[in-house]
């Protein structure tokens, strides 16, 4: 149940990132960049670059392992911590389409010590909900949207 609550709060936090993103908004808390991983996005060729939102760094504390959209720019990203436990609002951005990205997903978060269950997939979008198989507590939802010629892919994190 309390697992429930924390995944309502994230699902509108990223509401709320979609929103303030299109107004041109970010609410990002960090300077800093985590580690890079083997899933670490690589910039996007510069044509492409215009179609894109302008990148914003990504928040502090953002877990290195959780899997990242190969060559997807970061759009819009913050950190809510309260009570000891954080929670992670990200959107991306990618001239991919939304069969690549959930493939990407599928498969990252299929292995290791991660569990995915989709829970929908159609007219260009699909969403899932994922967690750690060590602690459950670990976990959140991803979602692409391809409907305006770029494919948004939105992340909600919450851990406790």
């Amino acid at each position: 149940m309390r697992f429930a609550i924390r995944l309502g709060l994230a699902i509108f936090l990223t509401g709320i990132l979609v929103n303030s993103s299109a107004c041109g908004l970010t609410g990002g808390t960090a300077t800093t960049s985590p580690q890079a991983s083997s899933s670490a996005k690589a910039s996007p060729s510069p044509a492409s670059s215009s179609r894109l939102d302008a990148e914003v760094p990504m928040p502090a504390g953002f877990p290195s392992d959780v899997p990242i959209y190969t060559g997807a720019r970061l759009t819009a990203g913050a950190a809510f911590a309260a009570s000891g436990q954080t929670t992670w609002g990200m959107e991306w951005e990618t001239l991919d389409t939304v069969d690549k990205v959930q493939a990407f997903y599928t498969s990252k978060l299929s292995q290791g010590d991660w569990t995915v269950q989709f829970s929908g997939s159609a007219n260009g979008q699909f969403s899932a909900t994922f967690s750690r198989k060590s602690n459950s507590k670990f976990g959140g939802i991803v979602g692409a949207d391809g409907s305006s010629g770029v494919t948004k892919i939105s992340l909600s994190l919450a851990t406790g």
